[in-house]
C-alpha cells in the first residue's frame, strides 16, 4: 500500500512538473496518523527513566548523611 502511494504522488508530481501549473497539490492521506513507536523502543526508554531513578535515589540514601 505504501509504494502504491508514493507512485501516486511521484506521478502527480511529474504531471504538475510537466504541465507547468502552480497549483499546491493537494495529498488526502486516508490512513491514520499515530504516534506509535512500538514495544522495544518504549521499553528502552522507559528503562533509562527508571534506571537514572533508581541511581539518583542510591545516591541521595548513600550521602544524605540519614
Amino acid at each position: 500500500a505504501s509504494d502504491v502511494y508514493k507512485r501516486q504522488l511521484f506521478n502527480s508530481l511529474i504531471d504538475a512538473i510537466l504541465s507547468g501549473s502552480l497549483e499546491v497539490l493537494m495529498i488526502v492521506n486516508l490512513g491514520p496518523v499515530t504516534a506509535f513507536i512500538g514495544k522495544k523502543p518504549a521499553y528502552i526508554f522507559l528503562g533509562i527513566i527508571f534506571s537514572l531513578n533508581v541511581i539518583t535515589f542510591i545516591w541521595f540514601l548513600l550521602f544524605s548523611n540519614l
